[in-house]
C-alpha cells in the first residue's frame, strides 16, 4: 500500500471513530435500551421464578 492510500485510510478510520463517539453522545436512544434491558432482566426472572417453582412443586407433592 502506498503512501496515499495509507493516509486516505487513516482518515477514513478517523472519521469513523469521530462519528461512532458523536453518534454514541447525542442520537443513541440510550432510554429505549434501558428499557429493554429492564424488559430482559424482568422476563428472565420471571422466567428463572417459574421454573423453580415448577421445579420444586412436584417434590412437596412426594413428600
Amino acid at each position: 500500500m502506498d503512501y496515499w492510500h495509507f493516509l486516505g485510510a487513516a482518515l477514513v478510520a478517523l472519521r469513523i471513530l469521530e462519528v461512532r463517539s458523536a453518534y454514541c453522545k447525542k442520537d443513541f436512544e440510550w432510554d429505549n435500551l434501558n428499557k429493554l434491558a429492564v424488559k430482559m432482566v424482568d422476563d428472565s426472572n420471571t422466567r428463572i421464578m417459574r421454573d423453580y417453582v415448577l421445579e420444586t412443586s412436584h417434590l412437596e407433592k412426594e413428600n
